[in-house]
Order: C-alpha cells, then sequence, then structure tokens
C-alpha cells in the first residue's frame, strides 16, 4: 500500500474510532451509564497509535525520517507531534495539532451534552 494510502486509513480510522466511540459514551451518559473498565484509555491508544502512523508516513512522504519517527511519535506523541507539525506546516501545523487533540477530547465533550438535565 502507497504511504499516501496508509495516511488516508489511519487518519480515516481514528476520526471513526473517536466518532464511534463519543457516540456510544453519549448513548451510556443519555442513560446515566458510564463505560467502565479503562475504556477511556483505550480509546487514547489506540487514537495515538493511528495518529503515530499517519506522522510516520509523512514524514516519510517528506522525506524528513532521519530517525525512528515511529517510536517518537508513539511514546512521546503529545511533545513529539506538535515538533513535528509546526517543524513542517508551520500555522497550519498548529490547527492540525488541535485537530488531533479534538479527537482525544470528543468522547468526554459529547459525555458532558449528552447528560440529561435534572
Amino acid at each position: 500500500m502507497a504511504v499516501d494510502g496508509i495516511k488516508r486509513l489511519s487518519i480515516l480510522g481514528a476520526v471513526g474510532v473517536s466518532v464511534v466511540f463519543a457516540a456510544y459514551v453519549g448513548w451510556l451518559s443519555s442513560r446515566h451509564l458510564a463505560p467502565g473498565g479503562g475504556v477511556y484509555f483505550y480509546h487514547r491508544l489506540v487514537v495515538i497509535a493511528l495518529l503515530a502512523t499517519w506522522i510516520v508516513g509523512d514524514a516519510r512522504e517528506r522525506r524528513r525520517a532521519i530517525f525512528d519517527h515511529g517510536y517518537h511519535a508513539f511514546f512521546l506523541f503529545f511533545a513529539y507531534a506538535p515538533y513535528y507539525l509546526i517543524s513542517t506546516r508551520r500555522g497550519r501545523g498548529v490547527l492540525i495539532f488541535g485537530a488531533m487533540i479534538l479527537l482525544f477530547v470528543l468522547p468526554q465533550l459529547v459525555e458532558f451534552f449528552a447528560q440529561p438535565l435534572g
């Protein structure tokens, strides 16, 4: 599979996982329930893995893969992703990182707004 296909699939996967999990959390929240068992942790782990895959693919496409981007992109995501995005895209990188953060907080936002009043 080409790098462009991997990048597209990883972004669509991250958005899909966040939207589906947010819908699930919203449904539970509307019934006064909450997901348990560390599901939020696993959601974040999957989203980090998918976004790190996008970063690695992007680095290869831009020929910036000087060292192991995979390790840094995954384990140091919240420090490495803004560095990489700002160094390669400047202002657009800040917006892209903001969109990535939105994928992480989307379930909490849906949970907050889905709670019935009273």
